[in-house]
């Protein structure tokens, strides 16, 4: 019975016109018949399913006890547990750059509305989507959809530690967030003394999904497995992976694939009892220990990578994660 009420939701969903991010280039790049098939690299031991894997800290970076000056700790209401049967991912909301959708987030993580969702749409090295009910015969969101926000105004007190410079736009990091943004020299010109700043779809950035209409979101979000920078500036990032990305790389692939993985848990750090709560610590990406960090990224010919490839060291400490 489960299996054909599955097979009638497949054919339900698939005559239906569901939010979607913009694969058209991710088509054109990837080989055909990859998008069927299942990724069993690096799959996670059945001892390891329920932990977020951390990368462990670069050589001669001190910990947030040894050296608490050059960490920040993550808020337990801007971090949500996201459980599939790859293990947990914890992810960073960031209500600075995208205040509306982190309280939609927040919302549907304390309700309980992810929970038994699929994954329907998954493509490799582009992006794990999920949030659409029908699959599973559910009714569609109450909420009503969001205005994009696709950019933010940036204060000068929102440091960036610049990675890439020219003319219009800089790229770099605030707060351990890759992003791009107009310089700071502009910022005399405006009228409220900001500048206009974007969340890039670096590799782990979580962000809404939507139909062609740009205000459309509403409860599909999606997490990227590759860099796709054409959807930089048209689709809102809201957030990031800081810790458990190989749980997202090995979610099913297709669109949807059967039976597709299932979100088994999003629960909102703040829901969680103190005792049981992961505490994350991410590096201060305007302290000295990023600049020196950022130095040791630097290719053999002194410069440094794109922003998307250079990692924010990312401190878990919670009695199932590993270091």
């Amino acid at each position: 019975m489960r299996k054909i009420i599955l097979i009638l939701a497949l054919i339900l969903w698939a005559c239906g016109a569901p939010s979607e991010v913009d694969s058209a280039k991710a088509q054109e790049q990837r080989p055909g018949g990859e998008a069927a098939e299942e990724t069993t690299q690096n799959r996670v031991a059945d001892s390891d399913r329920n932990r977020p894997l951390g990368q462990p800290l670069p050589v001669g970076v001190p910990n947030p006890v040894e050296a608490p000056d050059i960490w920040r700790e993550v808020p337990a209401e801007n971090l949500l547990y996201m459980k599939t049967l790859h293990g947990i991912t914890l992810i960073e909301m960031a209500p600075d750059f995208a205040p509306n959708h982190v309280q939609r987030m927040r919302e549907f993580a304390s309700n309980g509305y992810f929970v038994g969702l699929p994954f329907h749409r998954v493509l490799k090295e582009f992006m794990a989507q999920a949030g659409e009910p029908s699959l599973v015969r559910r009714d569609p969101p109450t909420t009503p959809p969001l205005v994009g926000e696709f950019m933010f105004r940036r204060t000068l007190g929102q440091k960036i530690k610049l990675v890439g410079e020219d003319r219009n736009f800089n790229t770099g990091f605030v707060d351990g967030f890759p992003i791009v943004s107009q310089p700071d020299e502009l910022a005399m010109m405006t009228a409220d003394g900001r500048v206009r700043a974007s969340g890039l779809h670096c590799p782990g950035a979580a962000a809404m999904a939507r139909t062609n209409d740009p205000n459309s979101a509403n409860a599909q979000f999606y997490i990227t497995t590759g860099n796709p920078e054409w959807l930089n500036t048209k689709y809102t990032v809201w957030g990031r992976v800081r810790a458990g990305q190989n749980a997202v790389t090995e979610i099913k692939l297709g669109e949807p694939a059967y039976p597709p993985d299932l979100i088994d848990g999003m629960t909102l750090g703040s829901d969680v009892a103190d005792k049981d709560r992961a505490r994350v610590w991410v590096m201060r990406t305007d302290s000295a220990a990023f600049a020196a960090h950022l130095e040791q990224q630097k290719n053999d010919d002194g410069k440094l990578p794109g922003v998307c490839k250079i990692p924010v060291p990312v401190y878990v400490q919670w009695e199932q994660a590993v270091q």
